[in-house]
Order: structure tokens, then C-alpha cells, then sequence
């Protein structure tokens, strides 16, 4: 129908639509506008963060490289105070989680890894810490905590694992079938090239031959 309009005709339908849908095109322009510059912002404010939280990260590293233990704890609460959510508090706790099994310290290393699971949001770094965790409460004697640990599931990507610490657990609590039955899991899932694969194979074959031997 335009194409019978004159020039004039349709300058001023342009106009009238102008009119009508102007304060509708202002605002989505505007909302435009501020969400982009909202999320500049965030961005910004985001990679300022990590680099403090980086710079309190690299300042631990170097105490607890020196020995320093109260400085390299002093750092560490830094992280876990103003930066839990970012990669590194998260890596703190997993240090001071490592530090504190080498000494024996099975209670710190388990509010170490209890830290992470109440502060992180990624599945991957949650099954970590699950199993770190399962494995410190092996090493404490608690084996009945360490399968309940492992009940729930953040990443199934790490079932293997979670399926030999579990093996592992049910040893201790002496309960072999349900021990060979939890590696024979774990060996169906990891890979032929896992390097723990090997240790994973021992455990499973003593089991069996265990068996065999008292049949």
C-alpha cells in the first residue's frame, strides 16, 4: 500500500509512529544503556577482586614457603574473610587442608574441606573436596562419616574416585564385599590410562584373592 503514497504521506506516517512508540524506544534504549553499563561494571568489579584476592594468594604462598606458619594463616583468613567465593579462597582451604593432614591434624584438615563445600558453587571443586574430606575421616578412624560423605554427588565425572574412597572405607569398617564391590565400580569407570588405576587394581585383586583363599 505505501508505494501508492506520496513522499509526503509517508514522512508523516513515519512521524505518527514516531509519536506514538517514542517513550517505548527511549526506555528500551535507556534499560539497554544501563544494563551493558551495569554489566561493564560487574566485569570490572569482578577482575579487581581476583587481583587482590590473587596478590593476598601469592603474599601466603611466599610465608608458607619462609615456614612462616602464623603469617601464611593470617593471609588465609584474608581470603576466607573477603574473597571465599573466588578461586583462591578456595585453594587456601585445600593447602591448609594438605598442611594440616601431613602433620596429622585430621580435625583442621576437616574444617578446611568443610569450608570449601560450604562456600563453593562449582561441582568439580565440590567432588574434590568430597573426597579429600572422605579421606581424611578414613584417616581419623571414621569410615561410617566418610560414606556418608560421599553420598551425594556434585560432578559424576569423578565417580571412579568417589567409588575407590568408598572401597577404601568399607575396608576399614571390615565390610570386603561391599569394599570389592565399590572398586570393581570404580575400575569399571576410570580409564585404562588413570595413573591410580594400578594401586586400584592391587586393592581389587587382593580382595578377590582373599576371598578365593578363604573358600
Amino acid at each position: 500500500m505505501t508505494e501508492y503514497l506520496t513522499e509526503q504521506e509517508q514522512i508523516e506516517i513515519v512521524k505518527n509512529w514516531i509519536k506514538q512508540y517514542a517513550l517505548v524506544i527511549i526506555t528500551g534504549v535507556i534499560i539497554a544503556a544501563i544494563g551493558i553499563s551495569g554489566w561493564r561494571y560487574w566485569q570490572q568489579r569482578q577482575a579487581k577482586i581476583l587481583r587482590h584476592a590473587s596478590a593476598v594468594y601469592d603474599e601466603m604462598l611466599t610465608k608458607r614457603a619462609q615456614n612462616n606458619v602464623e603469617a601464611t594463616q593470617v593471609q588465609a583468613k584474608k581470603l576466607f574473610s573477603h574473597y571465599p567465593k573466588t578461586i583462591y579462597g578456595q585453594m587456601a582451604a585445600f593447602m591448609l587442608a594438605r598442611d594440616a593432614v601431613l602433620k596429622k591434624n585430621y580435625q583442621e584438615a576437616e574444617k578446611q574441606l568443610n569450608w570449601v563445600l560450604d562456600h563453593n558453587d562449582t561441582a568439580a571443586f565440590r567432588q574434590i573436596a568430597r573426597i579429600r574430606l572422605a579421606r581424611v575421616l578414613i584417616a581419623d578412624q571414621k569410615p561410617e562419616e566418610a560414606i556418608k560423605v560421599l553420598q551425594k554427588t556434585d560432578d559424576k565425572s569423578f565417580n571412579g574416585l568417589t567409588e575407590e574412597v568408598k572401597g577404601d572405607a568399607y575396608l576399614a569398617m571390615k565390610n570386603t564385599s561391599m569394599a570389592r564391590q565399590a572398586y570393581q565400580q570404580a575400575l569399571s569407570q576410570l580409564p585404562n590410562a588413570e595413573v591410580i588405576r594400578p594401586l586400584l587394581q592391587m586393592k581389587y585383586d587382593n580382595l578377590i584373592t582373599n576371598k578365593t583363599s578363604q573358600a
